[in-house]
């Protein structure tokens, strides 16, 4: 019984399973096979979809599922939903903190509803304190298991969830260069609002910037069936 495709047609699935079997009918090994499919190109999840296939036929039976199964996926999402959640706490709070000293270095004489700056860096600082090390921990927590069961670095949850969190940081960025672009074009841009922009645009494309590659990431041991 042969698992379906997620990405792949179903002609390309059949021509890489048949590929392998006649690969390993000559006597080649998979570790072999694997990696002169990935310098052809191939993506290391559907090599390893194909390799599934290939002995699922062989045995003629599925390949058991772990053990979770729901409850695991559940667990998962509690993880990744509390790293994304303080990782936006500890962020806005850094940011805030940011615009805080730039107000306090960049006066406009016109505006004086900045509140009491001594308590809104408290409030940023206490955020920080908190919501940081929560996040470190998830996130170790995240890495620890994706680097001890492989297959959770192509789950769903982790999917979904990042490229959700990729999603929401991307319109932030976008939303801050149509004001910037609003600011300048009405003539209205001084120099506290562009240091502010540069402040959500730096947190911001580290955010990108991290979470992109680390969605990119793949395990770098790879156990293949010989």
């Amino acid at each position: 019984m042969a698992r379906p495709a997620a990405n792949l047609p179903p002609d390309s699935r059949d021509e890489l399973v048949q590929f392998i079997e006649a690969a390993r009918a000559e006597g080649t090994s998979d570790e072999f096979i694997s990696k002169l499919l990935r310098s052809f190109g191939w993506p290391q999840r559907e090599i390893e979809r194909a390799f599934y296939d290939v002995y699922e036929r062989l045995l003629g039976r599925p390949i058991p599922a772990p053990a979770g199964g729901a409850g695991e996926a559940a667990r998962d999402a509690f993880i990744y939903l509390l790293s994304f959640l303080t990782l936006a706490l500890w962020t806005q709070a850094l940011g805030e903190m940011a615009f805080i000293f730039i107000d306090h270095f960049i006066p406009d004489a016109l505006d004086r509803s900045y509140g009491n700056p001594s308590w809104q860096v408290a409030f940023c600082l206490a955020r920080l304190i908190v919501a940081y090390p929560v996040y470190l921990l998830a996130m170790r927590q995240i890495l620890k298991e994706l680097a001890t069961y492989r297959h959770k670095n192509y789950s769903g949850v982790r999917q979904w969830l990042t490229n959700l969190t990729l999603l929401i940081t991307a319109l932030i960025g976008i939303g801050t260069l149509i004001a910037f672009l609003a600011s300048f074009l009405q003539g209205e841009l001084t120099l506290r609002f562009v240091f502010k922009v540069l402040v959500v645009l730096v947190i911001d494309g580290g955010v990108l910037w991290y979470y992109s590659a680390w969605l990119k990431r793949r395990p770098r041991s790879t156990r293949v069936l010989s």
